[in-house]
């Protein structure tokens, strides 16, 4: 049995495989803060685990992959503490299955090369030569793209969804705090509908301009590129997307499980 943790800036995202299984059978999260202790997590991540039916003594393997590193020493020290395992941690030395050909590959985020090992994992399964684009949308909101060789070749990074709404908020006298809620329509009626418009059709906008140019440097043909993506703001937003795009919750955490069984066997 695999535990892989995704270690975000805003959540911990924990997923279960067992063997055979190309789907996690558990996955959870947790709030990612930097000022809890391990005892804290500890419990909170055995009550998880046992909650979800989880013997964590049958928890053979554990990947990480971390972009918050202020909790990088306390999450290893709890699985730990909870498996006996030293997890593998998705960084220099370990075999993703594909190439980075970026100026220094180092600089590549854990969770996007985790969500690349999956998708070049789909690609292969599915005996397709088409290149690809990789859609996250967290507290940032990255695409990446991956060309017909499959190698990851760069990509381009906004203000996510979260974070536009908060700076709109604090750096204007006027404008509330608002949470994230459906769009109806472009011509908002009230402050709170402009707000909404702007933010999540203002993201659908660029994500789909973004592909369009992603696509003329990948020289492919429009439409030629297949769109995979996650996060958890990505629902609201892809809804309004004119491209066809193939949402996965657990894109990350199915990417990480491949690359512990490329690194291990």
């Amino acid at each position: 049995m695999l535990l892989a943790v995704d270690v975000a800036n805003k959540n911990i995202s924990f997923a279960v495989f067992d063997e055979l299984s190309a789907e996690p059978t558990v996955k959870f999260r947790i709030a990612a803060d930097i000022s809890k202790t391990a005892d804290e997590y500890a419990v909170t991540l055995a009550q998880l685990l046992d909650f979800s039916g989880i013997d964590v003594k049958r928890v053979d393997g554990v990947i990480m992959a971390s972009v918050v590193p202020a909790l990088n020493d306390v999450i290893k020290h709890v699985i730990l503490r909870l498996t006996g395992k030293t997890p593998v941690t998705v960084g220099p030395g370990v075999k993703t299955g594909f190439a980075i050909k970026i100026d220094d590959p180092a600089e590549l985020g854990a969770d996007i090369v985790a969500n690349a090992a999956a998708v070049v994992a789909s690609l292969k399964e599915e005996k397709t030569d088409r290149p690809a684009i990789i859609l996250d949308m967290g507290a940032a909101t990255t695409l990446f793209a991956i060309n017909k060789k499959r190698e990851v070749i760069g990509g381009a990074i906004l203000a996510g969804v979260g974070m536009s709404l908060d700076m709109l908020h604090e750096k204007t006298a006027l404008l509330p705090s608002i949470e994230m809620s459906g769009v109806s329509r472009a011509i908002g009626k009230n402050t709170k509908e402009s707000l909404i418009s702007g933010v999540i059709l203002g993201q659908a906008a660029m994500i789909d301009g973004l592909i369009d140019r992603f696509e003329r440097e990948l020289k492919c043909d429009a439409g030629e590129a297949l769109v995979f993506a996650t996060g958890e703001n990505c629902k609201p937003v892809i809804a309004n997307c004119a491209h066809t795009i193939n949402y996965d919750p657990a894109l990350t955490l199915k990417g990480l499980a491949r690359i512990y069984k490329n690194t291990v066997g």
